[in-house]
């Protein structure tokens, strides 16, 4: 599901056209955005200029009537927005709880209506709306490759969301049938889907009884029909459990198969001291 979160800051509205937000708040809120972009729900984060440099257009009659700058009638304006993709209205919520904002900003949460929302008839009555967003061509393969990146983020995420669920079935629908994994323990390489979740149903038991994952860095290249992705991340939960010690490093190579995205090869490793040939431990990648 995709939301647009809505800044609404007060006073935003009677802005001067050179006001500049403050550095400090900017650096908090930077720090907020790359934890949205590390967690793969951030879609696009835009930032808008006061009224005052800009224009309104109401059509009262039926006639289009411009008004530049301020509106005196206007109580409340945006300043701003983030398009995330989540899994739920809940989780939008709670993102948004966790933006560093000041005492006069709101922030208001829409959910995007998508195509598939309408009913038949206004579908019908909408035909042709999607090949619209595509028929610019200096604009569409960028839309598209931005769609891509969306889905591969949100791949990822729910993969996480099923290791950390321990639920198996969930998993394995995401692996293609010739998946290869390499993995941080003997055999190191395990190929097709009967195999991997062999693997998984091995290792899943040694796992806390709960626990979560965080990821950090994660970059995706992507066409229509590949993707290249690389992150680190760790799990969370019992501090005593050795796999919450440590920063491993994750790389998939992601395939189209009709309508989704399929896992076709995971590589997942722990750094080491070649010095010592040991492992190393740290949670400060």
């Amino acid at each position: 599901m995709r939301f647009m979160m809505l800044m609404i800051p007060k006073g935003y509205e009677s802005a001067a056209p050179d006001v500049m937000p403050d550095a400090k708040a900017i650096e908090a809120m930077m720090k907020y955005n790359e934890a949205l972009q590390q967690a793969g729900v951030l879609l696009t984060v835009e930032g808008l200029r006061p009224p005052s440099v800009g224009a309104r257009v109401t059509f009262k009659g039926g006639s289009p009537k411009v008004t530049e700058g301020v509106a005196p009638e206007v109580k409340e304006v945006l300043g701003g927005y983030w398009m995330i993709q989540v899994n739920s209205q809940e989780e939008a919520i709670a993102w948004a709880s966790r933006c560093p904002a000041s005492e006069n900003e709101t922030i208001e949460i829409r959910q995007v209506q998508e195509f598939e929302d309408f009913p038949e008839d206004v579908q019908q009555a909408a035909a042709g709306f999607q090949e619209m967003q595509g028929s610019d061509t200096t604009m569409a393969p960028a839309s598209i490759h931005t769609g891509n990146e969306a889905e591969i983020r949100q791949l990822i995420s729910d993969q996480q969301r099923a290791i950390c669920a321990k639920d198996v079935d969930q998993m394995m629908s995401r692996y293609a049938a010739e998946v290869i994994l390499f993995d941080v323990k003997p055999p190191f390489q395990t190929q097709g889907k009967d195999a991997v979740r062999q693997l998984w149903k091995d290792c899943l038991p040694y796992f806390p009884d709960a626990f979560g994952m965080e990821t950090q860095d994660l970059t995706i290249t992507v066409n229509d029909e590949l993707a290249f992705a690389h992150w680190l991340f760790r799990f969370k939960g019992e501090q005593d459990h050795p796999a919450m010690q440590m920063w491993m490093r994750a790389t998939a190579v992601c395939q189209r198969n009709q309508d989704n995205w399929q896992i076709l090869h995971e590589h997942i490793s722990v750094p080491f001291d070649p010095q010592t040939s040991q492992a190393v431990f740290t949670l400060n990648p």
